[in-house]
């Protein structure tokens, strides 16, 4: 995650001069391919949609493309443009696509005096063998790392950009750390500019591509895809990159709940309509006429009309991106947000969390830490307690996040919509200089009022010395496992463990100096009498859980 900005990355052996002449996209794909030596010495296999003779295995490549029941007639992917900023990624978007919606091609960017690279996150589409290719341009800054975030929640697939010359760049790795998530089986690597390489510096940054999947675990043997996005090549390129579309696509297992929600990233007015919002739709199917929650208004809205990439329609469908039509609706406030049909989220403040840590992140994180957490289209403040499940009942809530972790308890800042079962991602997106700012990942477990409903305890600890026997030898006399002014009676009857083997309770304090009294009811083994009376060192050791909900302490033997 520290490479220099100006390294080079990924290689193999097709030069310049060639690949412009392989541009014709059958013998481009070729290219495509693994190849069986780089395969086995990667410990893979070769990639399985390509014969040998470089020709696309139409029975591998082919999917089926039955009507969609319900709304949608084709099935919808929505692939996730990433790289770092100026890679190439919107002058991509714009040779494949064949339809512009929202915010696509940079228009925000294009004010004068200001560079044209992609501030908004940008939508375009292009159908493929009867699939709906959403092509949502991600903005490639380090300060926008959070609209990154937002999209990411309806990726289906994902292109990474790589810019020829200058290779894996920061938020290169941080894209492909964050698809290596979310898509990791459906990656497609781009290497743009490959005109104004050298043909030794091509084979050199294609060879480490290879090896950088692989330290994702994003499969090496993933297509790379050599291309020229501007001048006389474009075209070829646009081509190729099409085709290599085409033999990945795939349909994605949608599991719905029967409730609409979508993920919105855009509301405007139209005058003499109303006010459009558009998105993704994240669960059920949406209709003309349904009455759907927005959350930003704390009111419920009909919707009045509908579209899908400029065609008017009746309903859509999850994985579809559309515009929703309301009423007139003030738009000053509403930003990504989310909008569903009543009683299919909740407002979500505190919940209990599945927990992934990612290995490259590397700053420490404390108890009760703040982090930022994004849940679909939303990203809030979030203070964390980190938790260890002893049972099935309670947790261990841990100093400091470590790889223990099973469980977090998240409490937002504010309330968003969602509900259990939605994924999230933990990242530090203050955080300042070079590293990975992704912490962990995981799922809403248990949705709650408080985080009370949660069992929780921390482990205490204490050690005391054997000070002399009392009596028929069972029991003994200890000190310094208390202080003096200590309320003893919060502890009588806990047990306790000798260093030398033998269990025994408190039975209650012995004077008035901190001292106690131990009873052993097995009584004492000759060895630790001997040891005793020889005035060696024998320690009584307490351990206890204290109950974070209402005090309690409760002592037991590891």
């Amino acid at each position: 995650m520290n490479q220099r900005d100006d390294e080079p990355v990924i290689s193999e052996e097709t030069g310049v001069d060639e690949l412009h002449n392989r541009m014709a996209t059958n013998v481009l794909l070729e290219t495509l391919a693994i190849d069986d030596d780089t395969a086995a010495e990667n410990g893979e296999t070769a990639y399985p949609q390509r014969k040998s003779n470089g020709q696309v295995d139409g029975a591998a490549c082919s999917q089926s493309l039955d009507v969609r029941k319900g709304c949608a007639s084709k099935v919808c992917l929505n692939i996730g443009i990433l790289g770092h900023v100026d890679c190439g990624k919107t002058t991509l978007a714009r040779v494949i696509s064949s339809t512009a919606s929202t915010a696509a091609f940079d228009k925000h960017a294009k004010a004068q005096n200001l560079r044209a690279n992609t501030i908004d996150l940008g939508f375009s589409s292009l159908d493929v063998d009867g699939y709906t290719v959403a092509l949502i341009d991600c903005p490639g800054h380090a300060s926008l790392i959070g609209a990154v975030l937002s999209a990411s929640s309806v990726f289906d697939m994902a292109i990474v950009v790589v810019d020829a010359q200058k290779g894996v760049q920061p938020q290169t790795a941080e894209h492909l750390l964050l698809v290596s998530i979310l898509c990791p089986q459906h990656v497609i690597i781009v290497l743009n500019k490959i005109d104004l390489v050298s043909n030794e510096e091509l084979e050199s940054i294609r060879k480490r591509m290879r090896k950088v999947l692989k330290y994702f675990g994003i499969p090496s043997q993933s297509p790379i895809v050599p291309v020229s996005l501007v001048g006389s090549k474009a075209s070829e390129s646009a081509k190729a990159l099409i085709e290599t579309l085409r033999c990945n696509l795939y349909e994605p297992k949608r599991i719905s709940s029967g409730r609409f929600v979508m993920s919105v990233d855009h509301c405007f007015p139209i005058k003499g309509k109303g006010t459009v919002m558009t998105g993704t739709v994240v669960d059920g199917c949406c209709s003309v006429g349904m009455e759907v929650v927005i959350p930003s208004l704390k009111e419920k809205r009909k919707v009045k009309g509908m579209q899908r990439w400029k065609e008017d329609i009746k309903c859509a469908s999850m994985g579809e991106r559309v515009g929703v039509l309301f009423q007139d609706i003030p738009t000053k406030d509403i930003d990504r947000t989310v909008i569903f049909q009543p009683a299919a989220l909740d407002a979500v403040q505190v919940a209990l969390a599945s927990i992934t840590l990612i290995s490259q992140f590397k700053c420490e994180l404390s108890d009760r830490s703040k982090i930022h957490v994004s849940i679909g289209f939303e990203t809030v403040m979030t203070t964390c307690q980190f938790l260890v499940e002893d049972d099935e009942e309670e947790f261990e809530q841990l100093s400091s996040l470590d790889e223990r972790v099973t469980a977090v308890l998240i409490k937002l800042d504010h309330p968003i919509y969602a509900r259990e079962g939605s994924f999230y991602m933990a990242a530090k997106l203050d955080m300042q200089g070079k590293g990975c700012r992704f912490a962990f990942y995981g799922n809403i477990l248990r949705v709650l009022s408080s985080g009370g409903e949660v069992c929780r305890f921390r482990r205490k600890h204490r050690s005391g010395c054997v000070a002399r026997i009392e009596g028929d030898r069972t029991s003994v006399i200890c000190t310094s496992l208390f202080r003096k002014e200590s309320d003893v009676d919060a502890f009588l009857s806990m047990v306790v463990k000798l260093s030398t083997g033998e269990r025994g309770t408190i039975e209650g304090p012995f004077g008035k100096s901190g001292k106690i009294r131990v009873r052993v009811p097995q009584g004492l083994s000759d060895d630790t009498v001997a040891a005793i009376t020889a005035g060696e060192k024998v320690t009584v050791e307490l351990w206890m859980k204290k109950y974070l909900n209402n005090g309690k302490l409760i002592s037991y033997l590891p």
